[in-house]
């Protein structure tokens, strides 16, 4: 039953991708970040992978400094960051990659975190982290939340 649910949110991701493209020209496109070596190899693999079987461009960024993936992600011209950590100095990273991205003009560029912990969302919403995700919350349901939130942002934001 779960691969079932799963195979139908990639599915309806496909479709919003595809409407998503109709509507700006383009399909959704996302950089699976890398801030620091945290053991998390494995997960942004497995990221990329979902993202890009539901529809999304994907970006996969090397070992950058925030400030680094913040150029990265502008250069690129991506609408998402996706970064998968466990480390503690997430919330700081996170952070520094939300200012970094307001200094080069680019706070439309929306940033996501899996996994997240419950006592850090305050913290990251208030910094203007997007969505924040628990361990083992699907890829392909994070996707589709994702997309909302890229496809719910004022048009003239979308870029």
């Amino acid at each position: 039953m779960v691969n079932r649910d799963r195979e139908l949110e990639r599915m309806q991701s496909v479709k919003l991708t595809k409407q998503f493209a109709e509507q700006e020209g383009r399909r959704p496109r996302i950089l699976i970040a890398e801030m620091e070596e945290d053991g998390s190899k494995k997960e942004r693999k497995l990221a990329a992978a979902a993202f890009a079987d539901a529809g999304w461009d994907v970006d996969v960024g090397s070992l950058e400094t925030p400030e680094d993936t913040a150029r990265n992600a502008v250069d690129n011209d991506v609408h998402f960051i996706y970064y998968a950590s466990d480390s503690p100095r997430r919330t700081k990273l996170l952070v520094s990659l939300e200012r970094a991205l307001t200094l080069l003009g680019r706070d439309d560029i929306l940033v996501a975190l899996q996994p997240g912990e419950e006592s850090e969302k305050e913290t990251l919403f208030r910094y203007g982290i997007a969505a924040v995700f628990p361990h083992n919350y699907p890829l392909e349901q994070a996707g589709l939340t994702m997309l909302g939130l890229l496809m719910s942002q004022p048009e003239e934001e979308n870029k």
